[in-house]
């Protein structure tokens, strides 16, 4: 009668490892940055394309594109703009001579994604699976196609599972990607 139901929480030394890998990539600032220039360029293209940035959308397509940071996280609200906000990123990116791929824990929302950012998505799941069994399928080209100047949006990271983006980002990591 003195246990809240629920209270006791688990987990597993793996996910904890997992978990101060990846909190310790997003510490990590060596990655590619793009010019101010480029981004502020991108915003104003997309204005002339009739999608206006607000002033939050534009800081975070500035920051994300010139920090250099290896994992960032965008949170903001469902509705706030962060799909608008990563199509612009992904604009400024592609135009100063990077590589953007887009990935998301489900289908739908990697075919959402990518209808958003004009650039090839798929899953995590899918990426993680084809790191783990390189020997038992085709590899899709688009795997080996990260680099050094590689940014890989990931959307709806909040519902991934914590081994598979642990993964995932040391892959890109290690490839030289962001």
């Amino acid at each position: 009668v003195y246990t809240i139901a629920g209270s006791n929480l688990y987990t597993s030394q793996a996910i904890l490892t997992a978990e101060s890998r990846i909190t310790a990539r997003a510490g990590q600032h060596d990655g590619h940055r793009i010019p101010t220039s480029a981004v502020d360029l991108a915003l104003l293209e997309s204005t002339a394309n009739g999608l206006t940035l607000n002033a939050g959308q534009a800081t975070l397509v500035k920051a994300m594109a010139t920090s250099g940071a290896r994992v960032q996280l965008a949170i903001a609200p469902a509705g706030a703009g962060k799909t608008t906000a990563m199509r612009a990123l992904a604009q400024a990116w592609t135009d100063a001579g990077g590589h953007v791929l887009g990935l998301a824990p489900s289908a739908a929302a990697a075919h959402v994604l990518g209808e958003n950012i004009a650039a090839t998505t798929d899953t995590l799941a899918k990426l993680a699976w084809h790191l783990q069994h390189p020997a038992l399928a085709d590899t899709p080209a688009w795997i080996g196609q990260i680099g050094p100047a590689t940014l890989v949006i990931v959307d709806e990271a909040g519902m991934a599972d914590t081994l598979t983006l642990d993964t995932v980002i040391e892959h890109l990591i290690a490839r030289g990607g962001s």
